[in-house]
């Protein structure tokens, strides 16, 4: 990946590093990307899910949160890389279905992979549906690939259980190697 300033311009909007009065306004972004999946596909409880404001604080102040921010400076997106059993793991990326569509998905990974190649992570890993357009495809679209089951560090193949016994179905674990 090259090396850019930290804040990333993408067709009138920016990536930038997430600030405290972002994190009151980012779960509506999430329950509003929810909404787009199709009727019946997630479980009723999952649609009413938000991440707890601890673990987006806590992401925040380890400069492992950034917004996509419109020409307002509101977020109308964001990405969660959190580190696990030492593995870069990309968490959760959600785009406002009203911004969907302008690359801004794309440009928070790029932003995300470039800062954990920075801190010396090789790899991210995350877990997503095999089977939705804008998951698993789009991911592999951007370098990343499935990890089967005897390539599965123990940590992913432990959050796969928990979002199995969670309801969701379809899931599978992918891998990008970062490089420059």
């Amino acid at each position: 990946m090259k090396r850019e300033d930290s804040k990333r311009e993408q067709a009138g909007y920016a990536i930038i590093p997430a600030a405290p009065r972002h994190i009151p306004l980012l779960n509506a972004i999430e329950l509003a990307a929810a909404k787009i999946f199709p009727v019946d596909y997630l479980p009723e409880h999952i649609l009413s899910e938000k991440l707890p404001m601890d673990v987006l604080l806590a992401a925040q102040a380890q400069g492992l949160l950034w917004v996509a921010v419109d020409a307002g400076g509101s977020p109308v997106g964001y990405i969660l890389v959190q580190v696990v059993d030492g593995l870069a793991l990309l968490a959760q990326v959600d785009v406002h279905p009203d911004h969907g569509r302008q690359g801004l998905g794309t440009a928070l990974i790029r932003q995300a992979m470039q800062a954990m190649h920075e801190r010396g992570f090789s790899e991210c890993y995350l877990t997503t549906f095999s089977d939705i357009a804008w998951n698993a495809p789009f991911y592999a679209k951007l370098g990343f690939g499935v990890v089967g089951e005897a390539a599965m560090p123990q940590a992913i193949a432990a959050i796969l259980r928990e979002e199995q016994e969670r309801g969701l179905r379809n899931r599978v674990a992918m891998r990008l190697e970062i490089s420059e």
